[in-house]
């Protein structure tokens, strides 16, 4: 009798959990939906109705796919906020009510969708004909008075586990150890001004 009192507590307590877990996800959603636009492009590099028409071409072309505890927006918000800050996943995971290893696996499973070759040819689009670089450079001359720019670049720090050796050239302005990482297009990726010569 005992056991089984164990496991029908047991059985109650995965079941409260899953019903919490459900309504924070509610709530960040609702959060997200009252967010200022500026406040939600500084956070996950992207406007709303850009993110809600990424989180349906989604859904619709790859077998990316939202659960009772964890809706689809709340694993691609996940995804963005690491990609978007390079920060650790348990970080990000706690800013969207995750465990580490839930943030992990949903940042997985949205870095996968996103690598899907419908989604990628729509998304991640670099200028391949003249004129598609002259109209870019139009823009850019326009909006901010840059002659000649075709694209611009960032970095941004990964964060890392203190390193044993040499570890100063690892600590970045912002005050934790950080690899500095720079990606143009996908197809360049540079990760820092240090080279280990052994």
């Amino acid at each position: 009798m005992h056991t089984l009192n164990m496991l029908w507590c047991a059985h109650n307590e995965e079941v409260w959990l899953r019903r919490q877990k459900r309504v924070l996800n509610r709530q960040c959603m609702e959060t997200i939906r009252e967010m200022p636009e500026t406040l939600f492009v500084q956070q996950f590099r992207l406007d709303k109705t850009t993110f809600q028409a990424l989180c349906q071409e989604l859904q619709q072309n790859t077998s990316l796919k939202g659960t009772k505890e964890i809706p689809l927006e709340v694993k691609v918000l996940c995804a963005l906020s690491f990609l978007a800050t390079g920060s650790y996943q348990r970080i990000v995971g706690v800013t969207h009510h995750l465990a580490q290893r839930t943030a992990s696996w949903c940042i997985r499973q949205v870095v996968d969708a996103l690598n899907h070759p419908a989604v990628m040819a729509k998304w991640i689009v670099f200028p391949k004909t003249r004129q598609d670089r002259a109209l870019i450079k139009q823009e850019f001359q326009r909006r901010f008075g840059l002659p000649g720019v075709i694209g611009c670049i960032d970095c941004t720090h990964v964060a890392l586990v203190k390193p044993n050796d040499e570890e100063y050239l690892f600590y970045n302005r912002k005050g934790y150890h950080s690899l500095n990482v720079q990606m143009v297009d996908i197809i360049f990726i540079y990760s820092g001004w240090y080279v280990i010569a052994r």
